[in-house]
């Protein structure tokens, strides 16, 4: 007992020999950093890049967070692992290099030149990112993120990194496998722009992060004082939520199990169509992206001013009208890239492989508005699984299914106003009960939550939707995270699935750090 207290409280270094680390991690290339800090409060090893990491510090931009979420402290020293495992070349898709705070780059970038059909630059070889970190007083746990919207593997850093380690856990993310708002041009053995390709990488990708990180830390667990690894868990926001969600549903058993348990924050749905005996909230909400996103782009600009008829157009497919305040935000922002980027993923036949059917190669920018006049606006998903048959069977190869292995906790805000609920949660929750898994299942409804907490910030303080209606979601998320430990390892149950109450009165502060699950 003694010995494993000195060990949990010993200072751990990175081997002069990273060799036998590389060959664990199964990676192409790796490197290892003794950090004082692992937090994002003084790691200078992190990605603040606002369009592909963890953004920018409020008051910057990008950010996962609010501004009122307070930083983890005290500090949490232990070692830093970055890499990438072997990949196919995508000969288009750049990856800059990552700099440390002072500046010095700690992994190599690749910057292929974005032309269609282009070769692949030397040390192009490689999209599939992962950091790993061990605390100090690392006492057996895994949490595996996974990664929203088209970030890196630092994404998460401050809402899941930070507070992983902050109880002593090891963690572990990836970047999917692609990255960036082109990440549909992943192609499948090197061949370029693969339909469906890119999302089915997805969760490979997880579980390769979960099963190396095991590896290793089953391989050091004896410095710690530890037998290994002895729960593993999975959590991620938006096409994070996504991953966890596949983990948990395609987890296998024994020597194929990786994890215990996970919590998905508004998760990305994926449905080829409409399950039978799965009952949307009216006969036109709709249950994938593409199935009410283009409403959203055709009755611009009456949505984001607010025009009746549009807000009751954007309503009857899912959204709700009482996050209208958000619409300007997400259609500058999040509408037309989502549509695009996706669309060209699953159906680029749609603009015979443009990105709105003219003859210019398609890059997309890293944030795009897309007008009533093109062609993803009156995108008509039904017709175009008629035209286009082998959309359903892409799909349908990365689709949800509900049937989840262990049990999962979700949480999604009634006012996403990019993934709206009644396209998205309500479904899926059904889903899991139509797998008869409800007993593995706990789904909270976030009153006044968003899709990303900084839009509280916009409105706070500012209007009433940001001082009565909105309130950021993280303390609920990281809430989840206790409640998932409890529910594994001591049998302590969730409450039952239910609204989480915006409590009226609170302050920016309280809004962004405390919530009950009760």
């Amino acid at each position: 007992m003694i010995l494993a207290i000195l060990l949990a409280q010993a200072v751990h270094g990175c081997p002069s020999d990273l060799s036998q680390w590389k060959a664990l991690l199964g990676a192409e290339w790796i490197d290892c950093h003794q950090v004082a800090d692992l937090t994002t409060t003084n790691n200078p090893y992190t990605d603040p890049q606002a369009l592909t990491g963890m953004g920018f510090p409020p008051p910057g931009s990008g950010t996962l967070n609010s501004k009122y979420s307070q930083p983890t402290s005290p500090p949490v020293s232990g070692i830093q692992i970055d890499g990438y495992w072997p990949d196919a070349c995508n000969a288009f898709q750049a990856e800059p290099a990552l700099t440390a705070k002072d500046g010095s780059p700690f992994i190599p970038g690749c910057s292929p030149p974005p032309t269609v059909n282009g070769t692949c630059a030397a040390g192009c070889h490689h999209d599939g990112q992962f950091v790993i970190r061990i605390p100090d007083n690392w006492d057996g746990h895994l949490l595996t993120a996974g990664t929203p919207g088209i970030r890196d593997a630092f994404a998460s850093d401050f809402i899941l990194s930070d507070y992983a380690l902050e109880k002593g856990w090891a963690y572990v993310s990836q970047d999917k496998g692609n990255m960036g708002a082109n990440f549909y041009w992943q192609g499948v053995g090197g061949s370029a722009w693969s339909p469906g390709a890119a999302v089915q990488e997805w969760t490979t990708r997880m579980r390769q992060a979960t099963s190396a990180a095991r590896a290793l830390l089953n391989a050091v667990a004896p410095k710690y004082g530890v037998s290994g690894v002895t729960k593993s868990y999975a959590a991620g926001i938006s096409n994070g939520g996504y991953q966890t969600r596949r983990a948990i549903e395609s987890d296998g058993s024994g020597q194929n199990r990786l994890y215990d348990g996970g919590v998905d924050w508004e998760g990305t749905l994926f449905l080829p169509s409409l399950p039978s005996g799965i009952q949307t909230a009216a006969p036109t909400t709709g249950y994938n992206l593409f199935t009410y996103l283009p409403t959203s782009l055709a009755q611009y600009p009456g949505d984001i001013l607010g025009v009746q008829s549009s807000v009751d157009a954007l309503a009857a497919v899912g959204f709700n009208p009482q996050s209208q305040p958000l619409w300007a935000y997400h259609w500058g922002i999040y509408w037309g890239l989502t549509q695009k980027i996706y669309r060209l993923e699953f159906d680029p036949e749609y603009t015979s492989y443009t990105c709105s059917g003219g003859v210019v190669a398609c890059v997309s920018p890293p944030a795009e508005t897309v007008l009533p006049s093109d062609p993803d606006a009156s995108y008509d998903y039904a017709s175009r699984l008629a035209q286009n048959p082998v959309l359903a069977s892409r799909v349908a190869v990365v689709a949800n299914t509900g049937d989840l292995q262990h049990p999962l906790i979700t949480l999604h805000g009634d006012q996403d106003s990019l993934l709206p609920i009644k396209t998205d949660s309500d479904l899926y929750a059904q889903l899991v009960e139509q797998k008869r898994r409800s007993r593995r299942f706990r789904y909270y409804v976030v009153q006044g939550g968003n899709h990303v907490d900084p839009q509280y910030d916009d409105h706070a303080g500012v209007d009433a939707y940001g001082d009565t209606v909105l309130r950021p979601i993280l303390p609920c998320a990281r809430a989840a995270i206790d409640a998932i430990a409890q529910w594994v390892e001591n049998g302590v149950e969730p409450p039952p699935g239910h609204t989480i109450s915006r409590p009226q009165g609170a302050t920016p502060d309280q809004l962004a750090n405390q919530c009950s699950l009760e």
